[in-house]
């Protein structure tokens, strides 16, 4: 009998399948986003962590393919369905929604002239205008989709999808098999917004291929006859290239080889190999090919704990021509003595700690950190190198000033901290020896604050030790100038004039405590007492160095050095209110009482080197650095500070002020070994001048400065002064430094210098910048940058140039006035990652000063 055809509502089972419609749509994503899926990101120092099991029917299932995403829904989910005509054809079991059909169905949408659900075949047509959105905002434009209701096989046709993060993908049709092969035929891809006025054009970059086939058993993607456009133009092809699908962060394989070159090693080629052996824990292999030296082998283990997770880096040749490497350390032979020109063996005159002619070369690092409770952590970073010059030379991770490593522990409560560090240093720099360098294990501090007032004040104190040891003494030639020319016409350089660090073993334990009160009487006035005592158990034992002897009392010994001291602080402001603004000025006066500075001269100062005296320090209660200096001596310190705030934000402020000496030993005129404190204006009963001023009329303008002026005749001392400019099209920023000579500490010569930059933007997404910092004293440019950039253009790519000349005094021993010149050139496809080019070269002048040069270097290194 036949039935004929009926108008009836809608069926469950056809928004179900239009439910599995969409997944076919979220399963083109990976076009999108494929290019670089499963790499491990270079800021990524770890694999993700692993979460804790859940165990028993409440644990839930992990997904494990962009289908299962995509067709997962609500059981409960009700149908909201609206078209002109609802047709049920009960002899072919077909129903027919027609005329400007919308579906809503569990978070989905489908729009179509027209759509048809056949019951005997479980296949759903949708045609005429068909939009799909789904629940992660993914737009599916196309002219007709033909799929099953289980999504296992399907077709659309003249497929476009939009996604919420403006990524557009484009095929002439997409077909899926067996539930498990996705293949876009005439696919195109893009970043990029697509014109709105004129769609046919291309946009900025696209990549169009033939056919993308995404394997889901595999989690694989890959691309047949890929090419790569820019703004309409192919300027690459690949044949065949795959990536794993986005639901893979990492996956095993190749990655992007990278070429280079330098002059030493000639020509390398780099092939990672990355291996994922665990969930949380994989592996980096690199060999790296050199035309000139060979193989080196670099490899990478990271491994993520629910602690915590650590890393460990290698890297290693045996180098085939070491004679590259003869202008790291200077020739034993003379310049002009042709009789000693075979004589190639170079000398190491201890500014190394391995020359770079060495055949087995190496760098080592790891470094982990791990969580013991919500306030306790410990970890460590450990570095070693066979040489100075190995990072450099191969472009190894790390810095090329040095290689310290560290062991740590550390924990925080409410009102407390402590940490205990151990430390091994590695000089690589032209003036550091490796034998002048300390260990120091442990170093120990610990701040605690009472909870409750003491005294109805603050009360706090501080422990501090250190052990440290050094195989050899280190004097500060680096500080030296020279002299002017002596009888004979001839150029002098001053002796040693400061011994920095002490040959042999030195502890100290140190403990200060501290309390404070603050008081405001009736009239506004605000009084401040505090007090201190600090104690320090201090063990030496230097080497007996005869040469030690004109810095350093060089005998074993131990002793209590302690300190006490009692002050009062005593500020007034007084505020005026006016129609330009409100004012506030503030005269401030400080005294503090305490005995003398003890065995200054007759221990070392290893922490305490550090003293710049401006505005900053002027009211600190002890103006050393450090815990191995205590300033001793009564001393009152007066200045005075003012600010103004108008209505519209703007804010002035300047504080000024002096310090003297008012009884006892003054601690800055006292000189110990490593001659800190003279020559910084406090060596005085009446201090230098200090002031300090800052100013910001608005949001786009500042300015920071600090002075220092003689107490004596008002003559300029020092000067740190800053300004910036921010605007919508522009910045620019200026730092200017200047200090006096300080001939007690080795500086002859005034020392002065200006940094400035900026950044103009020529468009919207077009800038140039610039850079350049001045040396007076060497009367050069020592640093220059250049460079211009397109800053996200049209929301899909960026671009950044730029060009830095550089004079680099620190990492080669024989050139002492080497120019480092560098172009970077890096572009970033939004979405698809990066592409970087490097290029350095290095030139020098002849240097009669260098140690042992035979002429002009020069090299250069390119890093793609």
């Amino acid at each position: 009998m036949t039935r004929g055809v009926r108008r009836i509502r809608p069926a469950i089972r056809l928004a179900a399948t239009v439910a599995a419609a969409g997944a076919l749509s979220f399963a083109a994503i990976p076009a999108a986003v494929a290019i670089e899926a499963g790499l491990p990101s270079a800021g990524d120092l770890l694999p993700p962590k692993p979460k804790p099991k859940k165990y028993g029917p409440t644990g839930t299932r992990p997904i494990g393919s962009l289908s299962d995403v995509g067709t997962r829904k609500d059981p409960n989910a009700k149908m909201l369905m609206e078209a002109k005509e609802l047709v049920y054809d009960y002899d072919r079991e077909i129903v027919t929604a027609v005329g400007r059909v919308d579906i809503y169905y569990d978070g989905r949408a489908l729009q179509a002239d027209k759509v048809v659900y056949s019951q005997k075949t479980n296949r759903v047509v949708a045609s005429g205008a068909v939009k799909l959105t789904e629940r992660n905002g993914n737009i599916v434009y196309a002219e007709n989709l033909d799929i099953t209701d289980n999504f296992r096989d399907g077709l659309i046709r003249s497929l476009r999808i939009e996604t919420p993060n403006e990524t557009h993908l484009a095929a002439a049709q997409a077909k899926r098999e067996n539930g498990q092969l996705s293949v876009f035929d005439r696919a195109v891809y893009t970043a990029c917004q697509i014109c709105r006025e004129n769609p046919e054009k291309p946009p900025l970059w696209q990549i169009k291929a033939k056919r993308i086939i995404w394997r889901e058993d595999e989690k694989m993607v890959y691309y047949e006859s890929a090419t790569f456009e820019f703004m309409g133009q192919p300027i690459a092809w690949v044949p065949f290239f795959s990536s794993p699908d986005p639901t893979v962060k990492r996956k095993s394989g190749l990655l992007a080889p990278s070429v280079s070159h330098a002059g030493d090693v000639g020509y390398l080629i780099e092939t990672p190999y990355f291996w994922a052996l665990s969930p949380t824990s994989d592996l980096t292999l690199t060999p790296v090919t050199s035309t000139k030296q060979g193989v080196m082998l670099k490899g990478e283990y990271r491994q993520q704990l629910m602690d915590g997770a650590f890393n460990i880096r290698a890297a290693g040749i045996h180098q085939l021509n070491t004679d590259e490497f003869y202008d790291k350390v200077p020739p034993l032979y003379k310049r002009n003595d042709p009789t000693q020109l075979r004589r190639r063996q170079p000398q190491d005159v201890g500014l190394t700690v391995g020359p770079g002619s060495e055949e087995d070369r190496w760098v080592f690092s790891t470094k982990g950190d791990f969580d013991i409770n919500e306030r306790w952590k410990w970890g460590w970073d450990i570095n070693a190198v066979s040489d100075k010059w190995v990072r450099s030379d191969y472009n190894l991770w790390g810095s090329p000033t040095d290689a310290t490593s560290t062991i740590y522990l550390s924990g925080q409560g409410n009102r407390s901290w402590f940490e205990a560090r151990a430390y091994q240093f590695y000089g690589m720099t032209r003036y550091d020896r490796q034998d002048r360098l300390p260990w120091v294990a442990p170093v120990i501090d610990y701040n605690y604050t009472v909870d409750e007032p003491v005294a109805g004040g603050e009360f706090s104190f501080n422990l501090n030790a250190t052990n440290l040891y050094r195989d050899e003494f280190d004097t500060a030639q680096y500080r030296t100038r020279l002299q002017p020319r002596a009888a004979d016409g001839s150029l002098m350089r001053r002796p040693d004039n400061a011994l920095v660090g002490a040959e042999g073993t030195y502890n100290r334990i140190s403990l200060d405590a501290q309390w404070r009160r603050r008081f405001i009487d009736p009239i506004g006035q605000v009084w401040t007492p505090f007090a201190f005592v600090r104690g320090d158990l201090i063990y030496t034992d230097p080497s007996g160095d005869p040469r030690m002897g004109p810095f350093l009392d060089a005998r074993q010994d131990a002793l209590f050095r302690g300190m006490a001291g009692a002050g009062l602080e005593y500020r007034y402001p007084f505020i005026a209110h006016t129609s330009f603004g409100d004012h506030q000025i503030e005269p401030i006066a400080q005294i503090i009482l305490r005995p003398n500075e003890t065995d200054v001269g007759r221990l070392p100062n290893e922490d305490a080197q550090s003293l710049l005296f401006d505005d900053t320090v002027l009211f600190s209660w002890d103006k050393f650095s450090g815990y191995d200096r205590i300033e001793g001596g009564s001393r009152v310190n007066v200045g005075g500070q003012y600010t103004w705030t108008t209505g519209t934000g703007a804010t002035f402020a300047v504080l000024a002020g002096q310090s003297y000496q008012i009884m006892g030993r003054n601690s800055f005129e006292a000189i110990d070994a490593t001659r800190t404190a003279i020559d910084t204006g406090l060596d005085k009963d009446k201090s230098d001048y200090v002031g300090g001023v800052s100013f910001a009329p608005n949001a786009h303008l500042g300015f920071d400065g600090h002075f220092r002026f003689d107490e004596d005749g008002f003559k300029f001392r020092s000067a740190e002064i800053a300004a910036r400019a921010q605007f919508e099209r522009w910045q620019a920023n200026v730092i200017y430094g200047r200090y006096d000579q300080q001939p007690l500490q080795g500086y002859d010569y005034i020392r002065e210098g200006v940094l400035a930059g900026g950044r103009v933007y020529v468009k919207k997404d077009i800038y140039v910048e610039g850079g350049a910092r001045y040396n007076f004293d060497d009367k050069e440019f020592d640093r220059t940058q250049i460079g211009f950039g397109l800053d996200d253009i049209q929301q899909c790519l960026s671009l950044a140039f730029s060009y830095i000349r550089q004079v680099d005094t620190t990492t080669e021993t024989v050139r002492t006035s080497q120019i480092d010149h560098r172009f970077l050139l890096k572009v970033d496809f939004r979405t698809l990652g990066g592409v970087s080019l490097s290029t350095r070269n290095r030139s020098g002048p002849s240097d009669s000063e260098g140690f042992g040069s035979t002429g002009p270097m020069s090299s250069s290194s390119t890093r793609f």
